[in-house]
């Protein structure tokens, strides 16, 4: 697949086609590979599971023993 560097305003851009079913809003590492090629490499950033306040709002807490009674089973 080929892709072409546009430019809007002061900035070059490279889509991603859909077809590799990114989501928008996806943050990325970018590095140029220093070994003559001029790779440019982009590495998804995973989300640092101790920033923010996302665990009130990603998470369902559950009542085990509702759930474990529900299924005929006691607590001892």
């Amino acid at each position: 697949m080929k892709v072409k560097v546009r430019t809007v305003g002061n900035a070059n851009i490279l889509t991603i086609p859909k077809a590799f079913n990114v989501t928008p809003g996806t943050e990325f590492e970018v590095e140029q590979q220093s070994d003559g090629d001029g790779m440019i490499v982009f590495k998804p950033r995973h989300r640092n599971p101790f920033e923010g306040n996302w665990f009130n709002t990603d998470l369902k807490q559950i009542d085990i023993t509702l759930e474990r009674a529900e299924l005929g089973h006691e607590w001892h």
